[in-house]
């Protein structure tokens, strides 16, 4: 995983050493302890980079988390991809992924952790929205003809924050997994005015399906590509 992480940036802009030693070393401590208990300096020690160093390449830790969400962003195409290819069906396809995204925040605290970090901070929340945008507007399209792009671009605003406030919403016994997941869905998929008959199937077949185990398969996949 840190390999493809350091070519997709250098392809953008090359890295020097010192930035690879820094994004391998980030990267680990992100998903082996989690991301709100790592610090530069933990950062510097397993680098062996100097804190002034990084803190000037990377003035805060959220900068390496836009590195990281760049590659957990592939496995949620890599998701799609393969649900399509399944199913043949865009509207399920984009309700599986949201789906296991909010199973995984639910079972992992490390990738709740990542996830509801990544949302809170403007930055990386902005590539998220962009890059929601597109995936949307590539599955939802041939539904919302009259849609452009940056109208896509511009719900997502809106559903970013949604997405944001059900990570924050933890199930218990009153409010199951699959209340929120189905709860979300048809909040979603009524702003894109997807009708109540397509929204209603569109939730039962996900929620006949093990969104849990599909996150967490997702995920440890995800973590075992790391050096």
């Amino acid at each position: 995983m840190l390999n493809s992480i350091i070519k997709r940036h250098s392809k953008i802009t090359p890295l020097s050493d010192t930035e690879i030693k820094v994004i391998r070393s980030a990267t680990k401590l992100f998903l082996t302890q989690g991301f709100s208990k790592t610090t530069h300096r933990q950062i510097a020690d397993e680098s062996g980079i100097g804190l002034g160093t990084i803190t000037y390449h990377y003035k805060v830790k959220e900068d390496l988390l836009r590195v990281l969400f760049e590659e957990l962003m592939d496995f949620h195409l890599d998701l799609i991809d393969a649900s399509q290819e399944k199913s043949n069906d865009a509207l399920f396809s984009y309700a599986l992924e949201i789906a296991v995204q909010i199973a995984l925040c639910e079972t992992d605290d490390k990738a709740y952790d990542l996830y509801y970090a990544a949302y809170s901070h403007p930055a990386t929340f902005d590539y998220i929205k962009d890059w929601a945008a597109k995936k949307n507007y590539h599955l939802l399209r041939d539904r919302l003809p009259d849609w452009s792009e940056e109208d896509f671009r511009t719900v997502e605003n809106i559903t970013g924050g949604i997405e944001l406030a059900a990570f924050t919403a933890p199930k218990n016994r009153y409010f199951s997994l699959q209340d929120k997941i189905s709860l979300f869905l048809d909040s979603m998929m009524k702003i894109y005015n997807i009708p109540e008959s397509d929204r209603k199937q569109t939730i039962s077949r996900v929620l006949s399906l093990n969104c849990e185990k599909i996150a967490v398969e997702m995920f440890d996949k995800f973590l075992k590509r790391l050096d």
